[in-house]
């Protein structure tokens, strides 16, 4: 049998079209038992077809050249069967997928489509079955698993979802790994403890893991070897520190020159009528859900997904807004943009209550504010082109029509670093770091007052991100659009914004003025975050620093202050599980929800 776990030899990966194209070129490289392989390299470099290939799911208008080998252990993947592939996918060699809205099936419930992994390789009856999707569940921090299996893919953040798509594949234990962006829509903490959980299985069951990922310090943290892809080819093989180095040295020449501004400027939107008013303000803003269960759609329930937030957004300000995935940012800013009715509180855009607006005055509010989504190719319509999901908006509002739009649409996709070949692709043809510059086009493109950004560089390369973060910089301080910046990325939130908020089970924990709620944060909440982001320094020598327990089930939260499980500060006592804080000024610009920490500042 073969010393290797996975052996690629002349991989090649081309277009099926009428004008074949190579996209992938001789790739080799073989990974050892029990090893931990970084692949990283630019978005649209190749590195998830490459996943793909592995497992024998290229998209239709792709195909493997006829020279390319994949061996797993003893077994020529290029010779077997389709049926015996099947076998082999998910128990031998299994993959955590990038996009998780798409890569689940939005009509299953979360149990379901577990079990139907463990029955589809006869490992376990439906009973069983279901108690280890409910095992799995919880051990990658879904709290309320019993309840989370009977519920549908769209009623998780995010961050939940990329949970179960991790769930999903370490069911069957397999002996490689393959894992595609596999924390790119998760906080850093529980980035921290899945990468944790990674590290568990390699080491208990010797499974090889190929990590994908633009996020260079992660690599650096928990790869002992990485495998760098430029257009295609694998230009270095070799040390975790060193190949990294020298790329980040490579992207930061590139990155010196930025995104080019656009000849014509995008359009904006009307100044407010009142010149100092906020863009955007929530008062006292709640928004429930109701959990049901069961053939009846009993209610079991009620999801607070956000509890009483009040906040302001002045014009060219940027504030940022983090938390761990679950704690209601993305249904804030569903309900800032009119999406999700708040049940009580109120939502004023532009001076005027988004609860008073209906079918057109909704509509044309909606040009002053627009948001880049969380999951970018979810959001794309899969038949039109970049050009015809871009020039939609200027059109729909009335801004441009005809070789006007065109043009305006045009600038917006150059203006985020595509050339004017993307144009005419549709969103299957891109990458999805391309996915996500071409979501911020459509957004930017209208001139929107506030833009909210929901994630907007989780799913792209370093060096995209720099340029990404550079331009929306740019803009805001041009135009004076203000702007709402959800991340988990706590670096680029520091860069950008320029007031802070923190949200923990769906209310604001810590507020800042300034953005030195990051650099100094008070909260033992936001210490935490702030402790759990990835340096580049191996875990073998860095120390842990990470909130103890799980993330609370937001249906069940704790009584009282609802971090206090999950506290580390030397003051807490029985009274935090009984009296809930309420956030308090206790410095100037600064706000937090704990008297233990206004006594001891």
């Amino acid at each position: 049998m073969s010393g290797s776990a996975l052996t690629v030899g002349s991989l090649g990966i081309v277009t099926t079209g009428d004008q074949p194209r190579t996209i992938v070129s001789d790739v080799n490289f073989t990974l050892e038992p029990g090893s931990s392989v970084g692949l990283v390299g630019r978005s649209g470099a190749g590195k998830s077809s490459i996943g793909n290939a592995l497992l024998g799911l290229l998209p239709r208008g792709l195909a493997l050249a006829p020279e390319s080998r994949i061996t797993l252990g003893a077994d020529d993947l290029r010779l077997i069967d389709p049926a015996a592939f099947r076998r082999v996918r998910g128990r031998r060699l299994a993959m955590v997928f990038q996009e998780p809205l798409t890569a689940l099936d939005p009509a299953m419930r979360i149990g379901e489509q577990l079990g139907a992994v463990l029955r589809a390789h006869g490992i376990a009856d439906r009973e069983e079955a279901h108690e280890r999707a409910v095992t799995m569940l919880s051990r990658v921090g879904i709290g309320d698993a019993r309840v989370a299996v009977q519920r549908h893919p769209h009623e998780f953040s995010g961050g939940m979802r990329q949970r179960l798509l991790l769930a999903m594949a370490l069911l069957l234990e397999p002996e490689v790994l393959i894992a595609d962006e596999p924390t790119t829509s998760l906080d850093v903490t529980l980035q921290a403890q899945l990468l944790d959980l990674l590290d568990a299985l390699r080491a208990d069951m010797g499974t090889t893991l190929l990590l994908i990922s633009h996020d260079l310090n992660v690599v650096a943290e928990r790869c002992e070897r990485v495998l760098l892809l430029e257009d295609g080819a694998l230009t270095a093989d070799g040390p975790a520190p060193a190949i990294i180095e020298e790329h980040r040295r490579s992207a930061a020449i590139r990155t010196a020159t930025p995104i080019r501004g656009a000849v014509v400027r995008l359009p904006q939107s009307p100044t407010p009528a009142h010149p100092g008013a906020p863009i955007a303000e929530l008062h006292d803003v709640s928004v429930h859900f109701l959990s049901r269960r069961g053939l009846r759609n009993r209610i079991t329930g009620v999801v607070r997904a956000v509890d009483g937030v009040t906040l302001r957004i002045a014009p060219g300000e940027c504030l940022g807004l983090v938390g761990e995935s679950g704690c209601g940012k993305t249904t804030l800013a569903r309900a800032l943009m009119g999406l999700e009715p708040a049940i009580s509180g109120t939502v004023h855009v532009a001076g005027t209550s988004l609860a008073s607006l209906r079918g057109e005055s909704l509509r044309r509010i909606r040009r002053t504010i627009q948001m880049i989504p969380q999951d970018a190719g979810a959001s794309l319509t899969p038949e039109r082109t970049v050009l015809e999901l871009v020039r939609e908006g200027l059109e729909v509002h009335d801004i441009a029509q005809g070789s006007e739009s065109e043009r305006r649409a045009l600038t917006a996709i150059e203006e985020v670093g595509l050339d004017a070949s993307f144009a005419s692709r549709r969103p299957g043809a891109l990458s999805t770091g391309e996915r996500q510059r071409v979501a911020i086009a459509r957004a930017i493109a209208v001139g929107p007052q506030l833009l909210i950004c929901d994630e907007p560089v989780s799913s792209v390369d370093a060096e995209t991100r720099e340029r990404i973060l550079a331009l929306l910089d740019r803009l805001r301080r041009e135009s004076g659009m203000a702007m709402l910046f959800i991340s988990h990325d706590l670096s680029a939130v520091q860069r950008l914004a320029s007031r802070l908020a923190v949200m923990y089970l769906g209310r604001v924990v810590e507020r800042s003025d300034a953005s030195d709620a990051l650099t100094d944060p008070w909260m033992p909440y936001t210490q935490a975050l702030r402790a759990a982001i990835p340096t580049g320094e191996s875990t073998r020598t860095r120390p842990k620093v990470l909130v103890r327990g799980e993330f609370p089930s937001p249906l069940h939260p704790p009584a009282g202050c609802t971090f206090h499980p999950r506290c580390t500060h030397p003051a807490r006592d029985a009274a935090c599980q009984v009296s809930r804080p309420e956030l308090a000024e206790v410095a100037p610009g600064r706000w937090v929800a704990c008297p233990k920490v206004a006594s001891s500042r």
